[in-house]
Order: structure tokens, then sequence, then C-alpha cells
């Protein structure tokens, strides 16, 4: 993961009116996966999902009557049909076992009428010959998943002026479009343009913008995002939008319809016994008992040094499907993925490469920026500690409106976030609802801010001249509420492969491991004096964007500090049960 890679600080407040909200340490982080924490009970929940309704518009002001709001389960996902090219959308069914990259592309043109364009050099620069043997099938699918599955060969392929171009994934990657995204709707719908843009960057491939090193470029104008990027990420952004527009309680993002019953199946039960079985056999008839395409990623297995006749031995009797993968691939240093239609056995690496964004209604929970932020610095703690950007993983989450969260990460992250989320619907539903106190604007407050070490010391001297100078203590000003100061922290580490030239292909370049030095800036302020400082630490990260407003803040929220999230407003109404 880069270095440069756009993260937004931890805020979290104290004050004498509620306990602290504590963002653990990288170390204690860890830690808590070993303990008897939320997060190692809610893999086994799946609690009650309410029926599809409105939600009741809050309470008047002053009013004593606290609001039910009700959070649909549909759309579970945003279909990636909607915006595929109409020659990908067509459905198929063509069995393409021990055939050849040629055979496919013959089919395509032959059978389908598509015009096919193979850039040959990409592909010889990539040492792919279109006699690469290929093993896959369509079974009235879309033939676009066909085409996704091929990545896993090292193939990629972009549609343009009406030409199928199959070409080698690098070359893929670097064939960028620009495209215009009316926004004007959910600007009426109370989204901030700033914030809509802090939202797509943090969460499509955040590596891979301009202000970090990366080629993709987006600019507000007026109602309109001005988007350059690679196909494949511009359908992501159109996804989305969409979802913005209309989401349920958790909504993935440019998902085919196909992975949803992947999805579902994962907590039906079933019994296995294996034996020495081989690893190939084995996923064989566990996709035989399940019904479902269920393969292994033989690239990906290859590189982790896992043969495919690998014996598995494993005994368990009605256990999830889930359960039973993780129990069958643990020891292998596998996992599974689901993608295009398919459920992959594959490498952990390889399974990291293929984050998913999903956006979650969580409205009963949050009722303000605060509240959002603090639910984030729950989740963050509670939920695969190491695996967020915060502490240098590669998963990201932001609030694009109060109420709203967009997530990227794993499979298995996402779908236990919703199990966390679900038992903490359920802990409100029986819990006595209490009205929140009005927030003092001069309540003194001590905010912990994680960032950059250099970061951290600049804003230390930077921070009396830019913010409320007057209120910092100094000699002329000892009974001043404003103070700061640094303490060291746990810092980055990221894996990186040395460039040694002198290496053979036979002996691999040794590992480096980059050591990012981080900080924690320790700010006493006015809750007022901190509303201003998270919004220049937002601008001091990521600079303005060219729209005029600069509103916005810091993880798409204000003050993070406010006493917990969720619970001292909004009432959960009683649901019935329903299955993930």
């Amino acid at each position: 993961m880069s270095a440069s890679r756009v993260r937004s600080s931890g805020r979290i407040g104290t004050t004498h009116r509620a306990l602290p909200v504590h963002r653990p340490s990288l170390v204690q982080r860890t830690s808590l996966l070993c303990g008897a924490t939320l997060c190692a009970c809610v893999a086994a929940l799946s609690l009650c999902c309410a029926p599809l309704l409105a939600a009741e518009a809050p309470a008047a002001a002053g009013s004593d009557e606290i609001p039910v709001v009700t959070i649909p389960i549909e759309p579970r996902f945003i279909d990636a049909l909607a915006s595929m090219p109409e020659a990908l959308r067509v459905s198929a069914t063509r069995d393409f076992t021990d055939s050849s990259l040629r055979e496919v592309l013959d089919w395509l043109t032959d059978e389908l009428g598509l015009v096919v364009l193979l850039d040959k050099t990409a592909l010889a620069d990539a040492a792919i010959s279109p006699a690469e043997p290929i093993s896959d099938r369509l079974d009235n699918q879309p033939v676009y998943l066909l085409l996704n599955r091929l990545r896993t060969l090292g193939l990629g392929w972009y549609f343009e002026d009406n030409v199928l171009h199959v070409t080698s994934a690098a070359a893929a990657e670097s064939h960028e479009t620009t495209a215009p995204y009316n926004v004007g709707d959910l600007l009426d719908a109370g989204f901030e343009i700033d914030r809509l843009v802090d939202v797509i960057i943090q969460t499509i491939a955040p590596t891979e913008w301009d202000m970090v090193g990366g080629d993709g470029a987006i600019i507000p104008l007026g109602d309109v995002l001005l988007v350059r990027q690679r196909d494949e990420l511009q359908r992501e952004i159109e996804g989305l939008l969409a979802a913005l527009r209309h989401h349920g309680r958790q909504t993935f993002v440019d998902q085919p319809a196909q992975d949803l019953p992947l999805r579902a199946a994962l907590t039906e039960s079933l019994s296995v016994e294996f034996q020495d079985t081989p690893l190939e056999a084995a996923v064989a008839q566990l996709a035989d008992a399940t019904k479902l395409d269920i393969r292994l990623d033989v690239p990906a297995l290859r590189e982790a040094r896992v043969r495919e006749r690998e014996p598995v031995t494993l005994k368990l009797a009605d256990r999830n499907l889930e359960t039973i993968l993780q129990a069958m691939l643990h020891d292998l240093g596998l996992t599974w993925s689901i993608r295009d239609g398919v459920m992959w056995v594959t490498s952990e690496e390889q399974a990291k490469s293929y984050m998913k964004v999903a956006v979650y209604d969580v409205r009963d929970l949050c009722r303000d920026d605060g509240e959002s932020v603090s639910l984030i610095n729950a989740v963050e703690s509670q939920l695969q500690p190491t695996s967020w950007d915060i502490v240098g993983g590669d998963g990201s989450i932001i609030s694009a409106t109060p109420g709203t969260l967009v997530v990227c990460q794993g499979e298995r992250v996402q779908i236990d976030l919703l199990d966390l989320l679900e038992t903490y619907r359920a802990a409100l539903r029986a819990s006595k609802p209490r009205q929140r106190d009005s927030e003092d604007p001069d309540e003194v407050m001590t905010v912990y801010y994680r960032m950059y070490t250099d970061m951290a010391s600049d804003l230390a001297a930077a921070l009396p001249m830019l913010v409320r100078s007057d209120s910092w203590q100094s000699e002329s000003r000892p009974d001043a509420p404003g103070r700061v100061v640094i303490v060291a922290s746990a810092p980055d580490l990221s894996d990186l492969e040395a460039q040694d030239v002198s290496a053979s292909p036979q002996t691999p370049a040794p590992a480096l491991t980059l050591v990012t030095a981080r900080s924690v800036l320790i700010v006493t302020q006015t809750r007022a004096a901190h509303d201003e400082i998270a919004e220049l630490i937002r601008r001091v990260e990521s600079g303005d964007s060219p729209a005029a407003d600069m509103t916005g803040g810091l993880r798409g929220g204000g003050l993070g500090g406010g006493g917990g999230f969720g619970g001292g407003f909004f009432q959960v109404p009683a649901e019935e049960s329903a299955s993930r």
C-alpha cells in the first residue's frame, strides 16, 4: 500500500459528561481479536432485519415524540449489468472446458457477432498466447462475466466504439475515459459536492487518483462530477452513485446478480467428511453438494505454492458453508472470494486485491456527523482492526451523509460488518431511548488526532496561528483552554518487494518492510474550535477541491466526541427475523 494514500485522521473526544470513546493503538486493536469482544461473536449471529418500509421523518425540535426509523433490506446490490455495454449484456450458455483463448474469441465473433480486436503486442509483452488454455463456462449468464473471469489469466478488456478490445490486464488498466456524472439530485437530497468527491476517492481505488500519484482525476463543475478513470472504475463510480440514491441495510456496488445466491449460501448448513482428499476434489464435492459454482483460482494457488492436489482432512456436521470453507482452507493459507458469479478458492493476497464497496443505511444508528464518526470509530476498533486505512490497511469507511456509510473492504469483512450493525440494533431495541442534551460549543474537550509524524509536528506549531489564536495557552494567556501535545503512535508497516536487478528469475527479490512514523496530536480545546481543527486537518490532508463551497469535514463528519453513537434519540422498532 502506498504511503501517500489518502487517510483521514482519527478523532476521539472526551467530555466530563460521558465516558470517552477510546481508539486503541495498533497493538491494542490486534489483541481485541483474541478477547471476548463483540467482533468475536458477531460472525455467528444473523439477527433480524426490517421489512421494506419507508423511514419516518424525525420529530420536530422540542417534540416529545421519538421518531421510529425503519431500515429496508432491499436493494442488496446495484447490478453491474446496468453499466455494461449493451452488446455484453446478452446471456449465453457455453462450455469452454479445455478450450483456448482463440476459441473463445472466435465464438464471440462468430456466434455473438461482436467485433473483437486482439492486442497481440500487449499479450506478447505479458507472455500470453492466443493458444492459452482456458476452462470456463456460461450457464445462461451475461457474456461480460466470462470476459471478467479471464482476468485470472492476466487478461483485460475494454469496449470502445462498438469494438471489444482484448488485451493484457496492464494495458486495459492504462485505458482511461472521461465521463460526466450529474449529481444534482443527490445535492437536492442533502449530499454535499465535496463529500461526494471524498467518498469516491476514498472508496473507489484510493491509490489511483492524481492527488496521491495516480492517473485518475475528479473535478466538480456545478452539479456535475467530471471523472477521468479507467473503464472498470467508471462502472464502479456509476454503481456507487446509484447506491447513494437508493440503498438498504447493505447494498453492494457494481455486483452481478449471480453473486447474490453465492453470498446467501454461506449461511446454509451441510456436513462434510474429507480424509486426505485432494483439494480440487474437495472443492468439487462442495460445489456438487451446494449446487454452487465453486472453483479453484489456479494461478493464485500457484503463486502461493499450493498444489491443486494438496490433501484436505476435515469432518464437520451441520455447519454453515462459511465455517466449512474457513476450516478447510485455513491450514493451507487460502481463503475464498466471491466475484463474477463464482466462489473462488484463492490466496489471501489475491482476495485482498478484490475489495468490494457497499453502502449501509444506518439512519437508525446515527443522527448527525458526530454520531457517524463515533460509529466509524467503533467499527474500526471492533472489526478486523488492522485492516483499515487509518492503521495502514486497505479498507476504508466514510460517512456520505449522517446515516449513510460507504465501506470499501473484503467480502468477509463486509459480511461481518452487517452482523455487527445488526447486533448493535438488537442492543438498542433492548435499551431505553434517551433524549441527548444539546451540545455546548464552549465545552472544553480533549481530542486525539492520529496522523503522520511530520504532519503532527507541523500542525502543533501551526494550530495556534491558524485556529482561534487568542484561545491557546501562553505566558500572556495562562487560563486559555487550548493546548497541544504530540505523542508517538504505532508506525504503519507496509510490505514491499525490493527491486534487485541482480536477482535472477529463480531467485526472488527479498521482501522489504516500509516503516512510516505516526503520531497522535492530543489537543485540548473548545468544541467549536475542534470543528475548525477537524476542517483544517482535512484540508491539509487532501487540499482544497476546485469546488467553491469548501464545507464537508473530517471523514465526512464533524466532531466525534459527543458521547457515543446512536441510541440517544432514535427508537429502533421491533422486527421479525429474516436471513442475511
